[in-house]
């Protein structure tokens, strides 16, 4: 069994949600749930992850932070997985 991780990057940091709850869309892509960071602010989640119950907690590194799937199990918890793709360079 598996359990749901909710991240929002906010001003280049990531942080992981609370008390996530879904907005009510059809949807249950990452944006329609909504939680609280550590110092109580509501947000909109970037990422949903989902991350096993006995992950192998391998050291995370580009395959995690490029992934573009939804399970992760490395030892950043599904902090970092898929936060590749939010980042971009300008020309």
């Amino acid at each position: 069994m598996a359990n749901s991780r909710y991240f929002a990057d906010i001003d280049g940091s990531t942080v992981q949600l609370t008390n996530v709850a879904h907005d009510g869309h059809i949807s249950t892509k990452a944006h329609h749930f909504i939680g609280f960071t550590p110092d109580g602010a509501k947000v909109n989640a970037t990422r949903a992850v989902e991350f096993k119950r006995n992950p192998s907690l391998h050291k995370c590194g580009p395959r995690c932070l490029n992934a573009t799937g939804f399970q992760c199990e490395c030892s950043c918890g599904g902090k970092n997985h898929g936060k590749g793709a939010f980042y971009c360079a300008a020309a």
